[in-house]
This record gives C-alpha cells, structure tokens and sequence, in this order.
C-alpha cells in the first residue's frame, strides 16, 4: 500500500468520524466538552494528512513538469 494510498483512507475515516461525533453531539448522546475533544483529536491528524498529501502531489506535478 503505498502513502498517499493510506492517506486516503485516513481522510476518508476521519472524515465518518468526524460525522459520527457531530451527529452524537447533536443528539446530546455526549456532553459538549467531549465532543470538542473528540473533534479536535480526529482534525488534528486529519489536517496533518492532508497537507502531507497536498505537498507529495505538488511534488508530483513539479518533477512531472521538468
């Protein structure tokens, strides 16, 4: 599996995730405090992949453009 292969996947399960918590949240099922937690603990890695991805793909298209 290469990189950007798994940071897909990471995106994509961060992202159900993310959904999941918002949608518990809403219906009081967790307190305010701990969906915030959860959000924070789930967007930190998630924004981190996707600038890890955003620089391998500019990096792409640099080398495929010399």
């Amino acid at each position: 599996m290469t990189t950007a292969l798994k940071l897909r996947i990471l995106n994509i399960a961060s992202t159900i995730l993310l959904m999941t918590v918002v949608i518990l949240q809403s219906t009081q099922v967790i307190s305010m405090f701990w969906g915030m937690a959860l959000l924070v603990l789930i967007g930190v890695p998630t924004t981190v992949a996707w600038v890890i991805l955003e620089r391998r793909q500019g990096a792409e298209k640099f080398r495929d453009a010399a």
